[in-house]
């Protein structure tokens, strides 16, 4: 009895774990990561998920450190290009973000964890044409640096918010934001799902041309970079 007891409970774990691994793996049937080590937090698990990134995502996390440097907090990922999360309201005012990081690119990297290491490395490898500049946020009208590469890939299109709930959970709470323009525009509602500690966040936006979409993934960048590397500033 003892023995059949055991056998029991040993398949009820069994299919416990193996339902969980479904839901992780509900974008679009993609198997689970190998790394174990990187899916000991939902930041380590977004940040090598390649049903949310292309190539160039995962060359921009592993140079968070140049963000950090020229002193942008956070960095918002959209399908085609990277905007720092800090509104200048001239264009003079933010070269000097894009200059500092443009004179760090040929600068050593910090040394990946080698989680990240393992799944960065041929994004990595990969001739870039990095180069930071300013550009005109429309929804506030400030400017910001950016960094946008032809035929650029970042933050896949066409990720649904139901996706991310079905892999991830429950955010840890879900806030609205409304973004002002200058001039008589309508401002940008926001739907922010919040993850890892707001480490991570998800936005829809009201003004995307369909419901339901991620518009962009906000990301603490010291969170994310102390995840990254082995040391982090």
């Amino acid at each position: 009895m003892r023995l059949i007891t055991v056998g029991i409970l040993s398949l009820l774990l069994c299919g416990g774990a193996c339902a969980l691994a479904l839901v992780y793996a509900g974008f679009s049937g993609t198997p689970l990561p190998e790394n174990q080590a990187a899916e000991s937090s939902v930041l380590g698990r977004v940040l090598t998920d390649r049903r949310l990134w292309g190539d160039d995502a995962f060359r921009l996390f592993g140079s968070l450190d140049m963000w950090s440097e020229a002193g942008e907090s956070t960095i918002s990922i959209y399908p085609d290009r990277v905007s720092g999360g800090t509104p200048f309201e001239a264009a003079a005012a933010a070269e000097a973000g894009a200059s500092r990081i443009n004179a760090l690119v040929k600068r050593a990297r910090p040394k990946l964890r080698p989680e990240f290491s393992a799944q960065y490395r041929e994004a990595l490898a990969r001739p870039s044409a990095f180069r930071a500049q300013v550009a005109r946020f429309l929804e506030d009208d400030s400017y910001r640096v950016v960094w946008q590469p032809p035929a650029g890939e970042f933050l896949k299109k066409d990720v649904k918010v139901r996706s991310v709930l079905d892999a991830y959970g429950q955010p840890e709470k879900t806030t609205t934001e409304v973004v002002h323009s200058q001039g008589d525009r309508r401002p940008a509602v926001l739907t922010v799902h919040h993850y890892a500690n707001g480490a991570v966040r998800f936005v829809e936006s009201d003004l995307a041309p369909f419901p339901g979409i991620v518009d962009r993934v906000v990301l603490d960048v010291r969170a994310a970079g102390a995840q990254v590397f082995v040391s982090f500033r």
